[in-house]
């Protein structure tokens, strides 16, 4: 083979690699984006509870979203407002959190965090999350249990 040919493999494959590596790191980017979005409503869930806010809470979630937990064997699913309602009883508290696990597939995600409030305790929480047309994600539901 002659040396212009082996060099322009050579270019070729350079160009194929880095147009594999761009693709991949906007892949990771656009990933990197949509974790971002979502943690946000999850953060705005827990400055609800320090803030005790039930305007904050209404930011993380969507108006129909629910709230469930085990308790005896026996589950049982309320509207968020119930929250709105507990966060507002409790009053102002603070809260840290640790995110475990984010899953997203296209406009639906899941989010589990290990969190702690001081005036309630430590749960394990997750949610499930949806994105609206304007691109902000939603809690759509939490479930919760604690530790």
């Amino acid at each position: 083979m002659a040396i212009k040919q082996k060099i322009f493999i050579a270019i070729a494959y350079c160009l194929m690699a880095l147009s594999a590596t761009a693709q991949t790191m906007t892949t990771m980017t656009n990933h990197s984006e949509k974790v971002a979005a979502i943690l946000k409503a999850v953060e705005l869930y827990a400055e609800a509870g320090r803030s005790a806010s039930r305007e904050i809470g209404q930011q993380a979630f969507t108006e129909a979203a629910t709230m469930s937990w085990v308790e005896n064997g026996n589950i049982t699913t309320v509207p968020i407002t119930a929250l709105y309602d507990g966060l507002e009883q409790t009053g102002e508290e603070e809260v840290t959190y640790e995110v475990v696990d984010v899953n997203i597939a296209g406009n639906i995600a899941f989010v589990r965090i290990d969190s702690w409030f001081s005036k309630l305790g430590s749960f394990n929480d997750m949610f499930t999350l949806a994105q609206q047309e304007n691109g902000e994600w939603k809690i759509v539901s939490k479930i919760y249990s604690v530790k």
